[in-house]
C-alpha cells in the first residue's frame, strides 16, 4: 500500500458497509480526502464508534475495523499514520462520553499511540 487513498479503498473494500459512505463523499467532495472520510461528522470514525456502542456488528463488524486499522499503522507509511493518529484516535470520545468504551478495546499498536497523544483518554 502506496498511498493513503489506496488505503481508504482497501478498508472500504474491506468493510462494505462503508460502501455508501465513500460513495457519498465522493460525490460531496469530487475527489478522496482521507483526512475528511474518517473525520467527525458522519465520518468513518463516528461509522465505528456508533457500532460498537449500538452492537452493530452485522452492520459494521466494529472489531474487524479497528484490527484492519491496527495492521496498517505504523508501518513506514506516514500519511497513513496521520490519518489514523488524527482523525481516528485523537477523535474517539473522551472518557464520560458514549463510545469511550472503545478505546479499551483498540489493539496493541493503536492503543500505545493512544496513551501517547492522549494520556487522559
Amino acid at each position: 500500500m502506496t498511498t493513503a487513498n489506496e488505503f481508504v479503498e482497501a478498508f472500504v473494500a474491506r468493510f462494505p458497509a462503508l460502501r455508501p459512505s465513500y460513495e457519498e463523499h465522493l460525490r460531496d467532495n469530487g475527489e478522496l480526502l482521507p483526512h475528511v472520510i474518517f473525520g467527525i461528522g458522519e465520518g468513518f470514525t463516528d461509522r465505528i464508534v456508533e457500532a460498537y456502542v449500538n452492537g452493530e456488528s452485522d452492520a459494521l463488524d466494529w472489531r474487524g475495523a479497528l484490527a484492519f486499522l491496527d495492521a496498517h499503522f505504523d508501518r513506514g507509511d506516514r500519511r497513513i499514520d496521520e490519518v489514523l493518529v488524527t482523525d481516528f484516535l485523537d477523535a474517539l470520545p473522551g472518557p464520560h462520553h458514549p463510545g469511550h468504551g472503545l478505546v479499551e478495546e483498540l489493539p496493541h499498536r493503536l492503543r500505545t499511540r493512544f496513551d501517547l497523544i492522549r494520556p487522559s483518554g
